[in-house]
């Protein structure tokens, strides 16, 4: 390195935090528990008894745990610090809450396989680094709000093994299935199964084009019969194959919610698909918005809390969190070796870094 004074040497590291805050402003300093049900990202926690905990308290309290990534899920109340949980953590349940004693849990959580870190209905944990596509059902109140692959969604779980060999290089998604940018949404078929008639009066609605894209069927066999367009969909988007019998999924045009809404406001309030609409998946009209931490305004954030929140399934995030831990700490040390450079006005040199560097590695070598 050349020589630069420790103050072009702050700053320059200034300038890369402001850069990364404009990108990451979140700050992980709030457990949402308090805050009660939620639309919020959630994390499995493997090693604390499958317990779903928020984004502050997966960075603060459960960073050295196996962690699934889940996104988001509706009315959860974070588990972190709460008698779900198994194992206690230093000296409090919950870093954040600064509980001794485990608080009640919330008994409108609902949990499923994910919370296992398996995931669809070939029941596997994911691997991004070959995995075809995953979509996350919007309805999700029969399967939780399950992520699925696509492949599967065509097809049983016992046929759906290599879901890649025949997707498409372009998109990850087998041939046969939607291109992805042409629906919004996706309704799975256990959910289209559990509320069947409703799904029934909405295909039959005159206006259900304008609301469903695709009605994709799920086949218990590899060959599916494909229409023109090669999408495999059900001889008839009005209803289900009486023959067959065959279940189907459902993927909704961009603006459903909308026509949602148009559709429901010209029905009787008698009517079941207004009542599913009003009561049962409101959501589905007016979504819930996802939970956002507290913008973070603190100009003297650690490398840490700026890092963290750059990680995504695509890192191994106990590699990852170790490098930000050690990058954080490391970057304390040198700041502080610096001040005395930055108070007089000297310059640092070469040799003043390899030594400090020599110095930490000593310490190292020590523990």
């Amino acid at each position: 390195m050349s020589d630069i004074s420790a103050s072009e040497y702050i700053n320059q590291q200034n300038a890369l935090e402001d850069e990364a805050r404009g990108l990451m402003p979140w700050s992980p300093s709030h457990c949402t528990y308090a805050d009660g049900s939620l639309r919020q990202p959630v994390f499995a926690c493997l090693d604390c008894g499958e317990i779903g905990v928020c984004y502050s308290c997966s960075i603060q309290c459960h960073a050295d745990c196996r962690l699934e990534e889940l996104f988001t899920k509706r009315g959860f109340t974070c588990d972190c610090g709460t008698e779900r949980q198994e194992s206690k953590k230093g000296d409090f349940w919950c870093h954040l809450r600064q509980n001794q004693e485990r608080d009640v849990p919330s008994l409108s959580n609902r949990y499923n396989q994910n919370f296992k870190g398996l995931f669809c209905d070939c029941q596997n944990k994911y691997k991004a680094e070959h995995d075809s596509t995953m979509i996350q059902c919007v309805l999700g109140l029969e399967c939780n709000e399950e992520w699925y692959h696509c492949c599967c969604i065509l097809r049983r779980h016992d046929h759906a093994t290599d879901c890649l060999q025949n997707s498409s290089q372009d998109n990850q998604v087998p041939s046969g299935f939607p291109a992805i940018d042409s629906f919004e949404g996706f309704i799975c078929w256990k959910c289209v199964n559990r509320y069947f008639t409703i799904f029934q009066a909405l295909l039959s609605h005159r206006r259900s084009d304008d609301v469903i894209a695709h009605t994709v069927a799920h086949y218990s066999t590899l060959v599916q019969p494909k229409s023109e367009s090669g999408v495999s969909e059900l001889p008839s988007k009005r209803r289900r194959n009486s023959e067959t019998d065959q279940p189907f999924s459902i993927m909704l045009k961009s603006g459903y919610d909308n026509a949602l809404l148009e559709i429901k406001e010209g029905l009787e309030e008698s009517d079941k698909l207004f009542i599913f609409l009003q009561d049962i998946a409101p959501f589905l009209i007016s979504d819930e918005p996802v939970y956002e931490f507290s913008e973070d305004s603190d100009n003297d954030t650690s490398t840490f809390e700026l890092g963290t929140k750059a990680l995504n399934t695509s890192i191994d995030r106990d590699t990852a969190v170790a490098g930000i831990q050690a990058m954080d700490n490391i970057k304390k040390k040198l700041s502080d070796f610096l001040r005395p450079f930055a108070e007089s006005g000297e310059v640092v040199k070469e040799e003043d870094i390899r030594n400090f560097f020599e110095l930490q590695k000593g310490k190292s070598k020590d523990k």
